[in-house]
């Protein structure tokens, strides 16, 4: 199925685009090779094709989550108040 003129003024009118004469037979051109490419697209058989999710296999690493010690690191912090870490307050006011 191609693409007239008559067809690509409608879809630019459609589109709320103004073209010129020249800009029709460049657009007419551009729609028909998407058209074609959708063609393409549109005549695989998925039935017997395997369906490629990603191209590499995706495993996750998964590690036990040990803490370092059993102070939990808190001496590593800047400043501390018994068992928390203290920050200097974000908020703005």
């Amino acid at each position: 199925m191609e693409l007239t003129k008559e067809d690509v003024l409608h879809v630019a009118y459609l589109a709320r685009v103004s073209i010129n004469e020249n800009e029709v037979e460049k657009y007419q051109k551009q729609l028909n090779q998407i058209l074609d490419m959708m063609k393409k697209i549109n005549d695989v058989n998925l039935k017997e094709e395997e369906i490629l999710i990603s191209p590499s296999e995706n495993k996750n690493v998964y590690r036990e989550d040990i803490p370092f010690d059993e102070e939990g690191n808190i001496h590593c912090a800047p400043k501390t108040n018994g068992n928390y870490i203290e920050i200097e307050r974000v908020v703005n006011e």
